[in-house]
């Protein structure tokens, strides 16, 4: 594919204080054994691009232990691959960027020197498996200044104010931008990517610094809309918006439902890629009990776990319950403890005979570290 990718990694760390207080949004663990970079990168992957750029702001360190190279995407390359942007200070940009447009004018050279006909850009909040070709055709067909790719959803009140809503008339032209408005309903919800073609791309960039705009939302997107042809992309498959703890984990713990696991994981559009990590097999001790969950590589389980999801190396002690629960890498939850809707960060361990009880519209959560 003759397109350059650029993702933005913690554009949406506001919204998830919890998980990325200590990380990059684009590193929080999700479903087991991925992270949230890994699904905009795959759906880059499989749709033919080999030259991706990760756009970074702050707490990057462990989203560059897990890109690495690039090799575990096919990104390992002498050409093209991927590549880290850490947040550098250039000519009077100086300090942490501000919002998307303040990110491209420090990478303005690279875009410029990029020799891709067309850009797609994405954050890492939204989870979802597509095939970018066909958006790119549809992008040229309308003849596109900015093709939004949507999806059709309810919106309540609480969570629209994270998200961007379009309008679009019978043509499929925006009519309308709502960035992170208060109002509930069916929406056309953005999906936080968008297509240019890369030339149109460096004249909004060039636009940005000559008028000092710093959001691509609010400064392009809804300011420009009757001038601009901006047109959307409808993606009709599985969703997932994590941006809060309790989509976070209600998006997690909907991954149980066969249905939802098929269409995101073995959709026809490709797999969802990750970084290769070498576990033994789950020990599954004589008197362990699972029923409906997802246990990964490396844990030892010598209790009962139901409704949940358990990253690799985790250990459930003896007589341990664990229900309706995320436990994320290397926690231990110590013998005969009790555990229900909580969310445990890496390395976090719970003693024994220890009770946890959250609830499942208020799931409590353990930060990394922690000993409880």
């Amino acid at each position: 594919m003759n397109a350059l990718g650029i993702i933005f990694s913690d554009m949406q760390d506001w919204s998830m204080t919890e998980l990325a207080s200590h990380r990059s949004l684009a590193a929080v663990p999700f479903g087991g054994r991925y992270r949230l970079i890994d699904f905009p990168l795959s759906n880059m992957v499989n749709s033919g691009m080999n030259k991706i750029c990760v756009i970074t702001r702050s707490n990057y360190r462990s989203l560059m232990e897990h890109i690495g190279s690039g090799k575990d995407w096919d990104l390992s390359r002498k050409k093209g691959g991927i590549l880290i942007f850490p947040p550098y200070a250039m000519g009077e940009n100086h300090g942490l960027f501000q919002g998307r447009l303040d990110a491209l004018k420090r990478v303005l050279d690279y875009i410029s020197s990029s020799k891709e006909k067309y850009v797609i850009m994405s954050d890492c909040d939204m989870i979802y498996n597509i095939n970018y070709n066909d958006v790119i055709r549809y992008h040229e067909e309308k003849n596109s200044d900015i093709t939004a790719v949507y999806i059709k959803v309810p919106v309540e009140k609480k969570c629209s104010v994270h998200k961007i809503l379009y309008e679009f008339d019978s043509e499929g032209r925006a009519d309308d931008v709502l960035v992170y408005p208060v109002t509930s309903g069916v929406h056309n919800v953005g999906l936080n990517t968008w297509v240019m073609n890369k030339d149109f791309l460096e004249s909004v960039i060039y636009d940005a610094i000559a008028r000092n705009y710093k959001d691509f939302s609010h400064d392009v997107l809804a300011s420009k809309v009757s001038s601009l042809r901006i047109y959307g992309y409808e993606y009709d498959g599985y969703f997932a918006h994590i941006d809060s703890l309790q989509s976070y984990y209600d998006n997690s713990l909907g991954l149980l439902n066969k249905d939802n696991l098929q269409k995101l994981f073995y959709s026809k559009t490709g797999p969802i890629y990750t970084k290769t990590k070498d576990s033994s097999p789950t020990n599954y001790c004589k008197d362990a009990n699972v029923k409906n969950s997802l246990i990964t590589s490396g844990c030892t389980i010598e209790g009962t776990v139901e409704n949940s999801i358990i990253f690799r190396g985790v250990r459930i002690g003896k007589n341990a319950v664990v229900k309706n629960s995320i436990i994320m890498q290397h926690g231990v939850i110590g013998e005969n403890a009790r555990l229900d809707s909580i969310i445990t960060d890496t390395y976090a361990q719970v003693t024994n005979d220890r009770v946890l009880l959250g609830y499942s519209n208020c799931p409590f959560f353990i930060k990394k570290f922690s000993v409880v």
